[in-house]
């Protein structure tokens, strides 16, 4: 038995020996707005589009083993707003709509390095992450003068995904990560709950297939080795 404990404190040690600590993540700003005009038999309509502003920050931490094998943690934080201006209600007349969404989520993965050339290497993450949205919905009636706050639909979700993805390495230090998740696997379900005059509703939604557990296409990523 003490031999069995000298060799997995040798094994245990050779592996953190090599082990590489990295830091990183991304930051996303994306805002709409302006003009939406239609025009069709001499007739032309013109309207404020919705304002929209998003913001993420996720930030990630991990360690490689070895060159081939490494663990992290994606943590995520997100807030968006959208504002539509103009709206109309039969009883209460035109109002303005604001709608605010606050989300955080986290992700722990497995990642395997299966190719590397020159500067470049080319990996898998499997991902499990747990995601919750919190919205606030505001509208102002101009006619009344009145205000109307109430909680949205509140949205929590599960997923698991293989994400590939590729690594470019400035220096020994220094390095981008871009993940495609339009290639993933995966499988997600997400629920959603909203109560209304102290009845709550509840709805399920399951998906599998590709690119299910990302809502982007490509995710880029800044990240620092020790």
């Amino acid at each position: 038995m003490k031999k069995l404990f000298i060799t997995i404190a040798f094994v245990a040690a050779a592996m953190f020996a090599n082990a590489q600590f990295f830091v990183g993540g991304g930051l996303g700003f994306t805002t709409e707005g302006g003009k939406t005009k239609l025009s069709g038999n001499g007739v032309t309509l013109e309207a404020d589009a919705p304002k929209a502003m998003d913001f993420q920050l996720v930030p990630t931490i991990g360690f490689m083993f070895n060159d081939n094998m490494g663990v992290g943690l994606d943590l995520g934080f997100g807030f968006s707003k959208e504002v539509t201006d103009n709206l109309e209600d039969s009883q209460m007349g035109k109002y303005k709509e604001t709608t605010k969404v606050t989300t955080i989520a986290f992700a722990p993965f497995f990642r395997y390095v299966f190719a590397e050339v020159d500067n470049f290497k080319f990996y898998c993450d499997a991902k499990l992450a747990y995601a919750s949205s919190k919205p606030k919905v505001k509208d102002e009636f101009k006619d009344q003068n009145l205000t109307v706050e109430a909680d949205g639909p509140k949205m929590s979700a599960f997923a698991f995904g293989v994400i590939p993805g590729i690594q470019y390495n400035f220096t020994d230090h220094i390095s981008i990560n871009a993940k495609l998740n339009l290639l993933s696997l995966g499988y997600t379900t997400a629920k959603y709950t909203l109560e209304d005059g102290g009845t709550k509703y509840t709805e399920t939604n399951n998906q599998f297939g590709f690119g299910v557990n990302e809502p982007t296409d490509f995710e880029f990523g800044f990240f620092y080795t020790f």
